[in-house]
Order: structure tokens, then sequence, then C-alpha cells
């Protein structure tokens, strides 16, 4: 392992530090950013659900707009997972950055689309999209701030970035204040503001040395016989994606997977219930209610966001993991199952859901970039943790099945699929050991001859 101070090197060239490629505030910057407006505009739907399928579905029943919404959320769900798998593979191939881009402009215009819906499949179909982008930019991002931040100001970084989510949903609520008055479908256009993002990404960021190290040399090595490859170097030019699932990587592959899809059924087929509930508890459109309760739970959420770095120092990564699970079960089966109308209790009980669900992201943030090499952290990220989409997606359908179960009861479907964080905590005792740094080194030196790649570092 390398100091974390300087990138690696190939054979021999001179170190360059990250930071001489992309200023690490505009990294920062950028991926707070991105995942900013991912919050926002995956929290839209999330915000104008009952309203938004009530018109669609011409229908006031709590138990018909949960089932089709429920579908609507499942292909957000699979559309997030999809896009992330895809465009973490391309990553790997094209950059970091470039596939931000794409990946931003995909779900800002799709989002936008959105608000032309004249069917409940139509919005389906866009939020699928919406979820291929969202997952992309949240896969690229990632890697991109591992790969340019280093030592425990990476952790910190980690944690800033996941307190931009929170964000968006605050600005998704906000936004409903102001807009949600005049119909579901005014969200909906808001969210197309991301696409201006691009142009800074485009004019401010590079791709990570590294990456540019990793792909300079598999142009190289492409130029060599098959004959003339060594078994080291024909690895490294296999398909990334299988690259995951060989003998000594598929154990991280599969203990990430089932982290990631805790956390991420915890928080969006738990938590999308919220605000339906809250306009079953009023009986009203109760859009100052619904956006309240955002408020106070995503405040929670940045706090906690912003600690995420330190409470990693403090109990380590699985710790962390367990830690942030059980407060989540408790706050999440608490909220539901005692508070009986909208209050003050309420909203103390949403600012603590706040502190407790989303901070896991954070945590694989900080953890997965660990696991795996260079060569595939774009598509291992992708894959393994947006897997937790497709369990999210299935248990989003199974909570609309809850919902009709318990006779329209959002409290009840909401409680019982806490109960799915208990498998996280199980997990958690098979989580591989790291030692707390991204891996920057190419794993296969260049021959003597190649030694002018270096080069490449004082471009």
């Amino acid at each position: 392992m390398r100091s974390s101070k300087t990138n690696s090197t190939i054979s021999g060239a001179p170190s360059k530090t990250v930071s001489a490629d992309n200023s690490r505030a505009h990294v920062l910057l950028a991926t707070w950013l991105g995942e900013m407006f991912d919050g926002m505009d995956a929290s839209i739907f999330v915000l104008v659900l009952f309203p938004a399928m009530s018109e669609l579905l011409k229908t006031t029943s709590h138990s018909t707009a949960g089932v089709y919404g429920s579908i609507v959320l499942a292909t957000f769900m699979v559309g997030w997972a999809a896009g992330a798998i895809l465009f973490g593979i391309l990553s790997d191939y094209i950059g970091r950055t470039r596939t931000m881009i794409l990946s931003i402009l995909l779900y800002a215009l799709c989002t936008g689309l959105c608000a032309l819906s004249h069917s409940w499949i139509e919005l389906a179909v866009y939020r699928f999209l919406v979820g291929c982008g969202i997952g992309g930019e949240i896969s690229a991002g990632a890697v991109l701030l591992s790969e340019c931040w280093r030592g425990n100001s990476r952790l910190h970084a980690a944690g800033i970035v996941n307190s931009s989510f929170g964000s968006g949903y605050l600005i998704a609520a906000l936004l409903n204040l102001w807009l949600g008055h005049f119909g579901w479908r005014w969200l909906f256009l808001a969210g197309v503001i991301p696409a201006l993002l691009t142009v800074y990404l485009r004019c401010k960021l590079k791709e990570p040395a590294q990456f540019e190290l990793v792909r300079e040399y598999k142009k190289r090595l492409k130029c060599k016989t098959k004959e003339k490859l060594s078994p080291q170097e024909s690895e490294l030019l296999r398909f990334t994606f299988g690259q995951i699932f060989a003998r000594g990587t598929r154990g991280k592959t599969a203990v990430v997977a089932a982290l990631a899809s805790t956390t991420i059924v915890g928080y969006w087929a738990v938590l999308a219930w919220l605000p339906p509930w809250i306009n079953q508890l009023t009986g009203t459109s109760a859009v100052a209610e619904r956006s309240a309760a955002a408020i106070a739970m995503n405040i929670g959420a940045i706090i906690f966001s912003l600690l995420s770095g330190s409470i990693v120092l403090w109990l380590g990564r699985r710790n962390a993991f367990r830690f942030a699970f059980l407060g989540a079960l408790v706050c999440c089966a608490g909220m539901f199952l005692t508070v009986k109308a909208f209050g003050p209790l309420l909203l103390v009980w949403a600012f603590a859901v706040g502190c407790f669900v989303p901070v896991p992201f954070a945590f694989l943030f900080v953890y997965v970039p660990e696991l795996f090499a260079a060569r595939i952290r774009g598509t291992a990220f992708g894959f393994s943790v947006q897997f937790g989409r497709l369990a999210a997606a299935v248990a989003a359908l199974c909570g609309g099945q809850l919902i009709a179960f318990f006779g329209g009861s959002y409290a009840y479907a909401g409680a019982c699929l806490a109960g799915f964080y208990l498998v996280g905590i199980v997990v958690s005792f098979f989580m591989p050991h790291t030692n707390g740094e991204v891996e920057a080194a190419l794993e296969v030196p260049l021959p003597e001859h190649d030694k002018p790649a270096g080069e490449l570092l004082t471009a």
C-alpha cells in the first residue's frame, strides 16, 4: 500500500498528488451538488405520491393509491439498480466525470418528463429512467470522491457528500411548500434544474490520475497478442463485471450487497410511506404537514451525515453499521406504532428517524471503495451497492400489499418493513476487514520498456 498522500506510480514514474489533476474542493462540490440534486429529484415522487396517484388513477382510495404507488416506486428502484450497474461499468471504461455528466442529464430531463404524464404507467416509465440516471450519478460520484480524497479526510468528505441527499430532500420539501398548492406536476418541472450542473462538471473536472493510468495501460496491453499476455495482464483486460464475481472478490460483493439492501430497503420501502401516511392522519392534502415532516427528518439526516466520519473513526466500520441499523429499527418502529395523529410528537420521531436511516449510505461511501481495486471499482460499487435497489423494489411491492392487507394502514406496513434492519445487523458480523485506505496502485506493473507511461501523470 502506498502512502495515502500520493497517487500511485507505474514502473517508477514520478509520483504526483491527486489534487494536481483535480482540485479536491471541486470534486467535493461537484459530487455534493450531484447527489443533492439526486435527493431532490428522487424525493419528489415520495412527497407527491398520494396526490399524483389520486389524479392519474382518478381515486381517493389510500389502498388503491398505495398499491399502484408502490409499483411506480418499485419501477424507480429497478431503474436505479440498472442505471447504477450500467453507468458503474461505463465509469471504468470512459471515466468517472464523463459518466456523471451523462447520468445527471438523464435523470434531470426525465424528471421534467414526469410532469407530462397522462397515466400511472407513463409516470412509471419516466421514473424508471430517472432512477437509471440517479443510480449512475451516485456510483460514479462515490468512486470519484474516493479516488481524490485520502486518509481520514476521505471519511469526513464522504459524510459531507452524504448530507447532500438530505439537503436535496429538504429542497424538495421547500419546493412542495412553495409549489405544492399549484399541483404535483410543478415539482417535477423544477427537477430539470440539475441539468445545469453538467456545465460546471464539464468545465472544472478531469478524470482521476489513477483512472487515466489504468486506461493507458489497458491500451498498451491491447496492442499485444494473446500469447504474449501474462495471466495478470489477461485478467486486467477481462470485462469488469465478471471480475467482481471472481474468487477472492465475490464474498466482498455479496456482503456489500446485503449491507446496501438493508440500507436502501430501510430508506425507501419504509420512509416512502411517511408522506401518504400524513395524508391519511390529517384527511387532507396536507401540503404543509408533509413538508414539515420532511424538513424535520432531513435536518436530522444532514446533522448525522456530517458526523458520520467521526462515527466511523470512533466505532470502526462494523460497529458503525450496527449502531445505525439498530437506531433506525427502533426509531422507525417507534414512530409508526406510537403516533396516532399529526403533531409535535411525529416531528420529533421524524427527526430521530432522519438521524439514523440515511447515515449508512455514508458508511457505504467510506467502506466499499476500500474493498475493490481501481480497475473494477466503478463496476463493483455500481453493482454491489445498488443491488440493494432490487431488494427495495421487492420490499416496496410487499409494502403495497401490506397496506392493502392492513386495510390501508401505511403505519403498520412501515413498521413491518422496518424489521429488515435485523438483516443488516447480522450481516455486519461478516464484513471483510480493510486497512482503511483506498488502494490507488495499479496491480500489474508496466514492463521496463513501458516506463514512459509515467509521463501521463505530469500531462
